[in-house]
C-alpha cells in the first residue's frame, strides 16, 4: 500500500507519495507557507506528477513502433503507478518503477526508472535515472509537472534571467498537440513576462530547443516564490487552468514533449524523443529553490 515519505530540515518539510513517486507537499518553515499546490480537484487534482514514458498527448492518442500501433493516454503511466520505495533518509527518498508484462502491453520496452527527491537547505533536487534493461533501443520522454501556489495568477511574473525574448509554441486545442508551425515571440521587458487573461489561451506555453534553463515565479508585487533550475531540459512548459482562476502555476522541465500537430510517423521520429541503447543509463536532475 502506498505511503507518504517525509523529508525535513531546518528550512523545509517535503512529502513524497509512493503513488506516482509524486512530490506532494513542500512547506516553507521559515515563512510558514505551503509552497506546492494542494491538489484540490476543483481545479486540478495533482501536485507534481512525473511524466513518463511520454510527456503530453499523442496525436490521436496513439503511437507507432515496429509496425504496430499502441494507445497511450496523456503523460504516460508513471504518474498513476505505485513505485517501490528503495531508500529513505531524513534528507532523501528514492523510488523505483520497472517494466512488467502489464506495462509492455501498451509500451513494449524493458526499463527501470529511479526517482530521487533530495533536500539541501532550501533546495529540492528531483533526480531521474532511466535504465534500458532490455535488448532493443528504448524510446521515451520524461518530465516534471510541479504546481506552485500563488495569491493570484493574474499579474504573476515569470522571470527569465538574461533573456529579452523567447520563442513560444502553443497547443492546438482540438488535438492537444503542439502547433509548432506557428510559434510566437514573447518580448521580455526587464527579463519578465507578466501573466494576463490571454496567457493560457493556447493551454500551455511551450519553450523548445533548450531555450529555458531557469525561470522564477513571482507574485504581482515582485515577491519571489520559487525558482526552477533545469540545465538539461530540452523543453519547458508553463501552465495554469486560468479559465478556472486556479491559484497556482506549473513550471515544467521536460525531455521530450507532445506530438507536433498532424504527426503520424514512427516513435523514433517523434520530435524530442529520447533513446537509450541496451544496457545504457541516463541520469538528469532539476532543482526547485524555495526563495528566502
Amino acid at each position: 500500500m502506498a505511503e507518504m515519505r517525509t523529508l525535513e530540515n531546518e528550512y523545509l518539510i517535503v512529502e513524497v507519495n509512493d503513488a506516482g513517486a509524486e512530490l506532494s507537499r513542500v512547506y516553507d518553515k521559515k515563512k510558514e507557507r505551503e509552497v506546492l499546490w494542494n491538489a484540490d480537484a476543483k481545479y486540478w487534482g495533482r501536485h507534481a506528477p512525473i511524466l513518463f514514458p511520454f510527456v503530453g498527448k499523442l496525436n490521436g492518442g496513439v503511437y507507432r513502433y515496429d509496425g504496430a500501433e499502441y494507445a497511450m493516454g496523456a503523460h504516460g503511466f508513471a504518474r498513476d503507478s505505485e513505485f517501490e520505495c528503495v531508500e529513505l533518509s531524513a534528507a532523501a527518498v528514492t523510488h523505483r518503477l520497472v517494466s512488467t508484462e502489464a506495462t509492455k502491453k501498451n509500451y513494449p520496452f524493458d526499463f527501470e526508472l529511479l526517482v530521487t527527491h533530495r533536500i539541501v537547505e532550501n533546495h529540492i533536487s528531483v533526480e531521474w535515472t532511466v535504465r534500458n534493461t532490455g535488448v532493443k533501443t528504448l524510446y521515451y520522454s520524461i518530465g516534471g509537472h510541479p504546481a506552485f501556489n500563488v495569491d493570484s495568477v493574474m499579474g504573476c511574473r515569470l522571470v527569465f534571467e538574461g533573456m529579452d525574448s523567447l520563442s513560444c509554441t502553443g497547443i492546438d486545442l482540438p488535438t492537444g498537440t503542439a502547433d509548432a508551425e506557428h510559434p510566437v515571440t514573447l518580448a521580455l521587458p526587464d527579463q519578465v513576462y507578466t501573466v494576463n487573461e490571454h496567457t493560457f489561451d493556447a493551454d500551455t506555453m511551450v519553450f523548445d530547443e533548450g531555450q529555458v534553463k531557469k525561470v522564477s515565479l513571482e507574485e504581482a508585487d515582485g515577491t519571489r516564490r520559487v525558482t526552477l533550475i533545469c540545465p538539461d531540459a530540452r523543453h519547458v512548459g508553463i501552465w495554469s487552468p486560468v479559465q478556472k482562476h486556479a491559484p497556482f502555476i506549473c513550471l515544467e522541465p521536460w525531455l521530450g514533449r507532445c506530438d507536433n500537430k498532424g504527426f503520424t510517423g514512427e516513435l523514433k521520429d517523434k520530435y524530442g524523443e529520447q533513446s537509450l541503447e541496451a544496457g545504457e543509463i541516463f541520469r538528469t536532475a532539476y532543482k526547485i529553490v524555495v526563495e528566502e
